[in-house]
């Protein structure tokens, strides 16, 4: 008896049709056809494989949330964390998706 597709992704679950099974089957056989897997698309320089800044962009995402959330336990009660917060997980957050250095601004 065949496989549903379903069945195949036991560790990622989906809901609605953001990441349909079809989708997912298409990724994990590396369909060609499938726009968006190539380092062109990223803008990636010639020699950048799409799987290193990849791995690069997590390993940069991992430490900044390991090293937030050390410093959060750490916050007085008092405090807010809003700095903390800004400073050591959005802001390098932020940069890794392309969003460049923001620099935030006081509500009046």
């Amino acid at each position: 008896m065949p496989r549903r597709l379903r069945d195949i992704f036991t560790t990622i679950k989906t809901e609605g049709n953001l990441l349909p099974i079809d989708l997912l089957q298409r990724i994990a056989e590396g369909d060609r056809d499938l726009k968006g897997r190539t380092p062109d698309t990223y803008y990636l320089t010639k020699n950048e494989r799409l799987n290193e800044v990849i791995n690069r962009a997590w390993s940069r995402c991992a430490g900044a949330w390991r090293a937030f959330r050390s410093e959060a336990e750490e916050l007085a009660d008092s405090d807010a964390g809003t700095t903390l917060s800004r400073e050591r997980w959005l802001l390098p957050l932020f940069q890794e998706l392309g969003y460049g250095r923001h620099h935030g601004g006081r509500g009046k």
